[in-house]
């Protein structure tokens, strides 16, 4: 096999690890998402009223009992992401109205949004 023949080998290799990557982590190429469908107050559900955890998320990023923790965040249209502190959180979006927390691992629980 000649140069040609390998680098265009590795190219193909090159190409296939990229867009492999970017299916097996949800990572939309072509079309945008509208960030606006995440908006809003979410309150985890299946816990008394007053352990509920809940958050907000807004444009300038996510709320928790009123004070912005952090102004970045990642929504793909199925699963938003964000990190405070040491934790990142990882919710996947069931519905328009549902998100279900997958991180942290210690349970995972619904939130509705309010």
């Amino acid at each position: 096999m000649g140069i040609v023949g390998q680098s265009l080998l590795l190219f193909t290799a090159l190409i296939s690890g990229v867009i492999g990557y970017l299916v097996a982590n949800d990572i939309p190429v072509f079309a945008e998402v509208d960030q606006t469908l995440i908006y809003g107050e979410w309150v985890e559900q299946g816990v008394p009223t007053y352990a509920a955890d809940r958050f907000e998320v807004r444009k300038d990023g996510i709320y928790i009992k009123g004070a912005r923790t952090t102004s970045y965040y990642e929504f793909t249209g199925s699963k938003l992401i964000y990190t405070v502190g040491n934790n990142t959180y990882l919710y996947t979006v069931e519905d328009k109205n549902t998100l279900q927390r997958e991180k942290p691992y210690h349970y995972s629980t619904p939130f509705t949004r309010r």
